[in-house]
């Protein structure tokens, strides 16, 4: 899906319960510059509702003239807070998602303040190098980016 960053809305931050934080968990030195829009990669953040259904292992927020328009995450869902939160099992929740673990796979998904589209499973490493690429492409495909990216440094 081809997105015009120009009309997309900013995101309202309580929209997507598994929304990351994007002031959480910054990586100062993986701030990119693609065309028009600032790309920050996050390790770690914390869902902005508060709640702790997801864990994000990284994201990557997309802002442009100053204002959030796109986040690419890495999520799985936390099956011992889900089975909390919604009072059945977590062995059901575990036969539910097909695992004997307490995470459910790890996916990829894209925000806008309209969709939150799962864009499938994400089996890479989780290796700086790679999530970069995975992060930068992702943001310049949807958004039709063909400037290579420029990493923004900070004095």
């Amino acid at each position: 899906m081809i997105l015009d960053i120009t009309t997309l809305k900013k995101i309202d931050p309580l929209m997507w319960h598994s929304l990351p934080d994007v002031t959480d968990g910054v990586i100062h030195d993986e701030i990119w510059k693609c065309g028009e829009v600032v790309c920050t990669m996050l390790k770690g953040p914390a869902c902005k509702s508060g709640e702790d259904l997801v864990f994000i292992p990284y994201a990557m927020a997309v802002t442009h003239n100053g204002k959030l328009k796109l986040v690419v995450s890495l999520e799985q869902e936390d099956l011992r807070s889900l089975s909390q939160k919604l009072g059945c099992s977590l062995k059901e929740l575990q036969n539910d998602y097909q695992t004997k673990g307490n995470f459910s796979e790890l996916r990829s998904f894209l925000y806008t303040k309209e969709t939150r589209e799962d864009l499938g499973p994400y089996e890479d490493k989780l290796d700086l190098q790679v999530l970069r690429l995975y992060f930068l492409d992702t943001v310049c495909d949807n958004l039709d980016i063909v400037e290579a990216p420029v990493q923004v440094l900070k004095p």
